[in-house]
């Protein structure tokens, strides 16, 4: 991956978190697993395993573990080049990466959730099983990048 602002899917920006991540989706060539493991990517998996929320996730250890620190009402948005989603955070759950889905601590699934638009997620351990989610809302939508008026 390269450094760049911009994934294939743009950029998470999250001021409070101080976090900036290009976000990037898979394709042939390359793997959600891969993506997450280049520095500076997160993946970006559009309504996750078909349900309602969409997903980003990248290593604790690249400065993602940031998101641990949302409470409620922090704020982050998803840049690209045209528009700019903002976006709540509206809950937080610990839970482990089973591999084919995220089961919050309780069994709740990540697919069964509706009460949020988005989840971001990172390990607790090395082996990837435990995880912390971090949940937002859609807030509001601008057509413009924020990235123009914060580098003016």
């Amino acid at each position: 991956m390269e450094n760049q602002i911009y994934g294939t899917a743009g950029c998470l920006y999250a001021p409070d978190l101080n976090i900036k991540v290009p976000l990037y989706t898979s394709n042939a060539k390359t793997t959600n697993q891969k993506i997450v493991d280049e520095e500076n990517s997160a993946i970006l998996m559009k309504n996750f395993r078909k349900g309602h929320c969409d997903l980003i996730a990248d290593h604790a250890n690249q400065g993602f573990n940031k998101i641990k620190k949302s409470h409620l009402d922090t704020m982050l948005c998803i840049v690209t080049e045209n528009s700019t989603q903002f976006y709540t955070c509206v809950g937080m759950l610990r839970g482990q990466n089973k591999k084919t889905e995220l089961v919050a601590d309780g069994g709740l699934k990540v697919t069964k959730i509706k009460f949020a638009d988005l989840c971001c997620y990172c390990c607790n351990d090395d082996k990837g099983i435990n995880i912390s989610m971090v949940f937002f809302k859609k807030t509001a939508r601008y057509n413009y990048s924020i990235f123009d008026y914060i580098n003016k």
